[in-house]
């Protein structure tokens, strides 16, 4: 089949929604695959808490984890998105290009909403800003104050890392709820312990309102602190609401049980940029949610370039992995709907499982390249199914 009539697909991002598609639609000898990416190395955010700490993981280029025969990459910005007249327009070596597509996956995931912080002491988890953290925090001397804003994942992995790779430093978490309130009794318990004997403090029910050079405000007044990590959540790019897409408040995509666009049927949305409005469960922004959707939205795409029948996304949860520093960690059983379940794994083998919870996220992507398809939904074993349930 000639190149002209091949069907065209573009996707937006290469996360871990955006490479597993890539991969997999290579299975696809009636179909062309472009990648775009902004960089050429591919980003672990689920590890960047272990940069900040001195720990890096290893680095992986785009190029070695896709089939570049079969998968036309593009290290470029995109600028702007044509759904009606299905064109992509971006930028790379300072030119502008335009790029047609008959199918989309938008997989541009997301990014630390900074619309509450300023200053050069305040810091996120992204790839740049956690290096320069990393140097921040080893320049630090003995008692130097470090604040983490954020009592969900990211900021408690950041400040059990930094406790334990900084052991000199005063480490200080801050969140506007409960501390903890996510787990089940057992894994709240858990979590209080390894706080305590890592001398983390706590600041609960504590709002802050912005975050500058001056300090942290809170209705109580400011903080001062010599360092900051923003842990207070995520933001998508404009780019779909300015394409004209249905999102929601929060600028993702809403895509209907097949994952795709409900208002632009040929552009899927897969990872942190995609609201799935019927999926049975809430659809969290993480790597565990990323994967399925991007490999699932590849199949679909299979399916329509062959005529066949387009399926739902099936999902549900069976654990949350929480890493509290190198050596320790909890896994939390969840519901089918991501509430917590009583039952937790926690210590070493909690570390070891949440390493290999990483491990699995990249070499999945490798594998696809040799064996396009052999990914699955991952099902959790029948023990800890039964682990979730008692």
């Amino acid at each position: 089949m000639s190149i002209q009539s091949q069907h065209r697909v573009v996707i937006l991002g290469g996360g871990y929604a955006g490479l597993i598609a890539a991969q997999r639609l290579t299975r696809q000898a009636n179909a062309s695959v472009t990648l775009i990416n902004n960089r050429r190395t591919f980003v672990e955010r689920i590890r960047l808490h272990q940069t900040a700490a001195n720990n890096p993981p290893r680095a992986f280029t785009i190029d070695s984890l896709i089939d570049t025969r079969r998968v036309n990459f593009i290290e470029g910005h995109v600028a702007a998105l044509d759904a009606d007249g299905r064109t992509v327009t971006y930028t790379a070596d300072g030119q502008s290009h335009t790029l047609p597509f008959d199918s989309l996956i938008y997989a541009l995931g997301s990014s630390v909403d900074r619309s509450h912080i300023t200053g050069d002491r305040v810091f996120t988890f992204s790839p740049t800003e956690a290096l320069t953290l990393r140097d921040y925090l080893s320049a630090l001397p003995a008692g130097g104050r470090v604040a983490v804003i954020g009592g969900g994942l990211t900021g408690i992995e950041g400040a059990t890392e930094f406790a334990e790779a900084y052991p000199t430093l005063n480490i200080t978490l801050m969140t506007g709820g409960i501390f903890g309130d996510q787990f089940s009794r057992a894994g709240k318990a858990y979590l209080i312990a390894v706080f305590n004997r890592l001398g983390i403090n706590v600041i609960e029910n504590t709002p802050v309102r912005r975050v500058d050079d001056a300090g942290i405000h809170t209705d109580q007044g400011v903080i001062h602190y010599d360092v900051t990590l923003w842990a207070g959540g995520f933001t998508v790019p404009a780019l779909a609401r300015e394409a004209g897409l249905a999102v929601n408040e929060r600028g993702q995509i809403v895509v209907d049980p097949l994952l795709r666009s409900v208002l632009h049927p040929h552009i899927y949305a897969a990872g942190d940029a995609a609201y799935a409005i019927d999926a049975g469960v809430p659809i969290r922004m993480a790597c565990a949610t990323a994967l399925p959707m991007g490999g699932h939205a590849a199949d679909n795409i299979n399916a329509r370039i062959n005529g066949g029948e387009e399926t739902r996304f099936p999902f549900r949860y069976y654990f949350q992995c929480i890493s509290l520093g190198r050596h320790d960690g909890l896994i939390q059983m969840v519901n089918p709907d991501d509430t917590p379940a009583e039952r937790v794994i926690t210590g070493r083998a909690a570390a070891l499982f949440k390493e290999a919870v990483c491990r699995f996220s990249i070499n999945v992507i490798r594998l696809e390249r040799r064996f396009p398809g052999i990914y699955r939904v991952p099902d959790a074993p029948a023990s800890l199914r039964q682990l979730a349930r008692a």
